[in-house]
């Protein structure tokens, strides 16, 4: 543990020992310690004075949470930890390796180091799966491939820090005429064996119709599916106590809901295309049952999140409704990994909407704070008490809370996102060979960062002039900084088709010399 020094001028605390102010600062937050080197030269010498207190200044700057179990002292880490900055401002990666993967994955993801995918099968749904641990400073990139899972499945989600991989199987049909159950199975990454946690390790929920596109996502207790076919469909799991927490089937979800992301293992919001469009958020209780054989009459809709709060998109001119609402936000991480320096922080996350107008769908990227969205979340409102939620204008949430740009390039590839963090897929035209990030942990006023700012090669975007598109009533107001940070890479042989993002990578994706292999490019920072 760091202390103050003996040398600090402390004159105006006379009776308190360095060691002592030391004591008593360590449990302040970053905020207030900031506001503490502001008081007096004394406070801002004792702060300044600790490395300990540095670091977890610094740690909040960069968007992360100090690790748990590394033995490291505190030097070592804030050594890691400006190093790891300097690697991700100058885009100067200190390690390049390249392994295959299908081509034609069915389904794929990338979660906390460790990229997964399914091999697309010509008559169904696939029973293969792999799982490549990305290269880290200490070990090789490491891959387990299995042929034959036992069950054809046709998505999957990953949670490698609790073992997790969550399998979406086939629908079997139910006793009952005209209903199908659709199913998860829950089994171990590293053995592919039923999870030990789970308080079942088969899901499944009763739906009126056979799914076909679906979308699943993994949030520390809860799993979460998101489907359409002949409308959209919702099914929340507890899958620690086995128990369907949340059932909503088109009527129960809003009119022309368009795509669904958590904002945390206890809420989620819901994008509406429809009109100007809107963002819908929600809560729910993921301790209650609510699968049909545990309703009591005596609970009111008893499978009915909260809904908590609705947020308008900008007026939009007539025949220029909003069709599309895509939502994008990088992977929870349901527990930190023992031994690691630091964590990307929970309140660090940026989700990602690509909305397309009118009958050509104009395109436009929208970029909002998750920790904006869970503001909207009052205390205990999970559980089903009466609750009337908030309806908020354009003008009343989304010029200070948000960036609202047209769209740079389209994404192929999901996982472009990562804590506040945004790797932009390959621009057509020649500049393949650039690549750029957008990265929105900003601190517009700082003046004392440790690491320099780039040459040239990044630009802060603050109050943008506003966007003027034949869309909107007005133009679009939108102050959300960012920074843009480009690197040119050599011409390639072979472009690549999209990136990938993750706490300690980039992963580029190009075609590779056999047609059944793609090849990813990782970068690790």
């Amino acid at each position: 543990m760091s202390s103050i020094s003996s040398n600090s001028s402390v004159s105006r605390l006379p009776r308190l020992p360095g060691e002592l102010l030391f004591e008593i600062l360590k449990f302040l937050d970053t905020k207030h310690l900031l506001r503490c080197r502001l008081i007096c030269k004394d406070l801002e010498a004792a702060i300044k004075d600790s490395l300990q207190l540095q670091y977890k200044i610094e740690l909040e700057a960069e968007g992360l949470v100090d690790g748990v179990g590394c033995p490291l002292p505190v030097a070592e880490r804030y050594k890691l930890l400006m190093e790891r900055r300097k690697r991700w401002r100058y885009l100067a990666w200190w390690q390049a390796t390249t392994f295959p993967a299908p081509a034609s994955c069915q389904a794929y993801e990338l979660v906390d180091g460790v990229f997964a995918s399914s091999r697309s099968m010509p008559l169904g749904a696939s029973r293969h799966i792999s799982f490549t641990r990305l290269p880290a400073p200490s070990e090789p990139a490491r891959t387990t491939e299995r042929e034959d899972l036992g069950v054809p499945i046709r998505d999957f989600a990953i949670d490698p820090s609790q073992d997790l991989v969550a399998l979406v199987v086939d629908d079997v049909p139910e006793n009952n005429p005209g209903r199908i159950n659709f199913g998860v199975n829950l089994r171990t990454i590293s053995e592919n064996k039923p999870h030990p946690g789970a308080g079942k390790t088969e899901l499944h929920a009763p739906i009126p119709f056979s799914v076909g596109a679906s979308f699943i996502q993994i949030v520390d207790d809860v799993i979460g599916v998101f489907f359409w076919v002949h409308g959209p469909g919702l099914i929340i799991w507890n899958w620690r106590t086995g128990r369907l927490v949340a059932q909503c089937l088109e009527s129960d979800l809003p009119t022309s809901a368009y795509d669904f992301g958590f904002l945390s293992n206890r809420a989620y919001m819901v994008t509406v295309a429809h009109g100007q469009g809107h963002i819908e958020i929600y809560t729910f209780n993921a301790d209650e049952d609510v699968s049909p054989e545990a309703q009591s009459p005596s609970i009111k809709d008893p499978r009915l999140p909260v809904r908590v709060a609705t947020l308008l998109l900008p007026p939009v001119k007539p025949g220029k409704n909003l069709q599309r609402f895509a939502t994008h936000s990088g992977p929870f991480i349901g527990r930190p990994t023992p031994g690691r320096p630091f964590e990307t922080s929970p309140d660090c996350r940026l989700h990602v909407m690509e909305l397309g107008y009118g009958d050509h769908l104009e395109r436009f990227s929208l970029f909002v704070r998750n920790r904006y969205l869970l503001s909207y979340i009052p205390p205990e409102s999970g559980f089903r008490e009466t609750y009337t939620p908030v309806t908020m204008p354009w003008d009343e949430w989304g010029p200070a809370n948000t960036r609202f740009v047209s769209v740079i390039a389209r994404f192929q590839w999901l996982r472009y996102v990562h804590g506040e963090r945004v790797v932009l897929p390959p621009v057509p035209g020649g500049l393949s060979s650039i690549l750029l990030t957008l990265d929105f942990n900003v601190h517009l006023k700082r003046v004392d960062d440790p690491v320099p700012l780039g040459d040239g090669d990044e630009t802060v975007m603050s109050d943008k002039d506003p966007l003027s598109s034949d869309i909107f009533l007005e133009p679009v107001v939108s102050k959300l900084p960012f920074v843009v940070r480009a690197r040119i890479q050599p011409p390639m042989e072979q472009e690549y088709s999209g990136y990938m993002i993750d706490q300690d990578h980039l992963v580029g994706m190009r075609s590779g010399d056999h047609p059944g292999n793609v090849y990813l490019d990782v970068y690790t920072f």
